[in-house]
This record gives C-alpha cells, sequence and structure tokens, in this order.
C-alpha cells in the first residue's frame, strides 16, 4: 500500500510539476509581440525615404535634357560660318598674290645694284644710271618683273637713292614678303654726274628762252624703251610705275601726268612745285609750260583719272610744304583721288632715307605683277 501511495503521490508531483512548469510559457508571446509591435515601424520608415530615391533617378533618365541640344546646336551654326568667312576672303587677295606672283626664292638667290650707260636719242650722248634688279633674277630666267622709275632731287644724281641704301632695303622686303621682287632703274637727271641744276625731266622751252633740250623725251622714249628690250620688264603701263624725291617729285608728277599710257602709278615724295615764274629760264613762260604743269593739267586734263598717285612731305618742310598742301587741296576739290601722307621731317635726306621702305612697299602694292 506504501509503495501504492508512493507511486500515486509520485505520480501526482510529477503532474504538478508538469504543469506547474507549463503555466510560466504562456507569456513568452507578450514579449514576441511587443518586440514585433516596436521593431515593425523602424523598417517602415526606412523604406518611406528610401521610395524617393528612385524619383531623381527617373528625372535624370527622362527625355527632358534630349531637348537641351536643339538650342545648342541652332545658335552656333548660323552664327560662326557668318562671320567668319566673310573675313578671310577680304585680305586674302595681298597673302594670295604675294605667293602666286612672287615665287619662292633660293636662300642663294643675290640681287644686283650696278652702274650701266645707255646711249639716248632724245639727247644725243650716252647717260649713266644706277640699276636694281631683284633677287632671283639670275635663277628664275623665265620671269618678267614691273619696273620703278626713280628720279633724284635737285643737286642730286643718279646715285642719291642708291646712297640710301635702298638696294639692301628692297632685299629686305622681298625676303620678308613685303614687296614683290621689282626692277628699278635711277637715272641721270642731269650732264654733270656729281649733281648739279636738275632737268627736272621735261622738255625744256626752246630758245631764246631755254635751251630746248628733250629731258622728258629721254625718259618716257628712250629709257623706258631700253630697259623693256634688254631686262624681264613687264612692258605694259599697268606694271611701270614712275617716282622721285624734290625736283625728281615734281618731275614724276610732270611726266605722269602727260605719259599715262607708260605709266600707271606716280610717287611724289617732297615735290618741289615750281612753276614758270622766271626763275629757271627753260621753264619759259606759262603759256609754254602748262603743257607740264601738275597744277594746271589736274585742272584741265583728265590724264588723273588713269593714275594712283602718292604725295608726302614732312611737317617741318617749309621749303616746299605750303605748295605741296596746296597742290593736295586742289586735288581733293577736285575729286581726284590720291594718297596724301605728312610724315615727321624736314626736305632732306634725313627725312627720305627713312621712308624708302614705306615708299617700296606703296610702289609694289600699285604695280601689276605676272
Amino acid at each position: 500500500m506504501r509503495s501504492v501511495h508512493r507511486s500515486v503521490g509520485l505520480a501526482l508531483g510529477v503532474w504538478l510539476w508538469l504543469t506547474g512548469c507549463a503555466a510560466p510559457l504562456t507569456p513568452t508571446p507578450l514579449p514576441t509581440a511587443t518586440r514585433l509591435a516596436s521593431v515593425t515601424p523602424l523598417p517602415a520608415a526606412t523604406v518611406t525615404r528610401t521610395v524617393p530615391i528612385p524619383t531623381p533617378t527617373a528625372i535624370t533618365s527622362s527625355p527632358k535634357p534630349a531637348a537641351l541640344p536643339p538650342p545648342v546646336t541652332a545658335s552656333p551654326r548660323p552664327l560662326t560660318p557668318t562671320p567668319t568667312r566673310p573675313p578671310s576672303p577680304t585680305p586674302s587677295p595681298t597673302p594670295t598674290r604675294t605667293v602666286t606672283a612672287w615665287a619662292p626664292l633660293s636662300l642663294f638667290a643675290r640681287s644686283e645694284c650696278e652702274e650701266i650707260k645707255f646711249n639716248s636719242v632724245a639727247l644725243s650722248g650716252a647717260m649713266p644710271l644706277m640699276l636694281y634688279l631683284p633677287l632671283g633674277y639670275a635663277e628664275q630666267t623665265q620671269r618678267r618683273y614691273p619696273t620703278l622709275y626713280l628720279l633724284s632731287g635737285l643737286g642730286g644724281n643718279y646715285k642719291e637713292w642708291a646712297s640710301y641704301d635702298l638696294c639692301a632695303k628692297m632685299d629686305q622686303l622681298v625676303r620678308a614678303g613685303k614687296a614683290q621682287p621689282m626692277i628699278i632703274v635711277m637715272p641721270s637727271g642731269n650732264e654733270n654726274q656729281y649733281g648739279g641744276i636738275g632737268s627736272y625731266w621735261f622738255n625744256h622751252a626752246p630758245p631764246p628762252q631755254g635751251d630746248g633740250k628733250r629731258w622728258g623725251d629721254y625718259i618716257w622714249q628712250d629709257l623706258v624703251s631700253f630697259i623693256d628690250a634688254k631686262y624681264r620688264t613687264l612692258p605694259r603701263r599697268e606694271s611701270r610705275a614712275i617716282g622721285g624725291l624734290s625736283a625728281g617729285g615734281q618731275g614724276a608728277l610732270m611726266l605722269g601726268f602727260t605719259q599715262p599710257d607708260t605709266f600707271s602709278v606716280v610717287g611724289a615724295h617732297s615735290p618741289s612745285m615750281r612753276h614758270a615764274d622766271g626763275s629757271i629760264a627753260f621753264f619759259g613762260d606759262p603759256a609754254f609750260f602748262n603743257q607740264y604743269d601738275p597744277v594746271w593739267l589736274a585742272q584741265n586734263s583728265d590724264a588723273w583719272k588713269r593714275l594712283a598717285i602718292w604725295i608726302d612731305d614732312g611737317d617741318a618742310d617749309k621749303q616746299w610744304g605750303g605748295p605741296i598742301r596746296e597742290f593736295h587741296e586742289l586735288l581733293t576739290a577736285r575729286n581726284i583721288p590720291h594718297e596724301y601722307t605728312v610724315f615727321p621731317g624736314t626736305h632732306d635726306p634725313s627725312y627720305w632715307s627713312p621712308l624708302v621702305p614705306t615708299y617700296l612697299q606703296w610702289y609694289s602694292s600699285k604695280l601689276a605683277s605676272p
């Protein structure tokens, strides 16, 4: 019996122990439910903040930026061609002519600056002159060149222009591409090679007023014919210029205005503007000299229409500055095209010598190339 009671008691105790252990297990869901309730909102907040992130992505990849190219491409294309292309053709003629007409020169190309003589029919004798043959003349034997005739001043001689380093300065300009190669002829303006009273390069009044010597014909007939026959010139008026300083400047104006079929370019550098006032006998009287006088010819002929005219003078030229300005004003009043420039200086070599490169470049720009 005692064993039975013990068994029953033991069983009852086990049962009670089991039921007592099972009862505390029931609150277990409470912490689980509490933790889930508190933890669940956190991921929900994180998700709500992450959702907007795709929105910028959608905007970036949207087609809106694709609309930007049309304004960008439309604005530059009309603007770039329009301003760029017109300016390029405008300055191109000068460099293009330079490259095409002025063939490349050898590094060993040389020029010649020498004294020669030729026989003048008009003056019945041999006349000296300085002759410049440009760089490449000896090498490029098939090439022809424009010609520039330069007259000296009163009291000067045919070596005056060369004494201003004209030949060396011309070489430098050609090498630098600033002037085209030209033949330059510097003739004598009197019968005394050391200077003296000049001829002014026009046909003098006949006796008893003058000596009747044909200094004009000597230049435009004899000398031009000799140079064209002996050297490779471009024998046409468009490729022939006449210029001079002081008395030679007036001589150039007289030859240009009276012989536009021979010369197309005239340069007068500080030209003396003498007239038939009796101071020089061979000028004759006004009735005779009018046929050569640039002032009279500017008012009574239309030869200027065929000429490119340059006039310059020093701002301190007290000898001929006034008459030169008056001649410029006359040309302006009659609408005669010309270039007139006043540089610092007086009426002497210190004025002309530094301007030689300027003169040469101007002649070069006006003379027709091959």
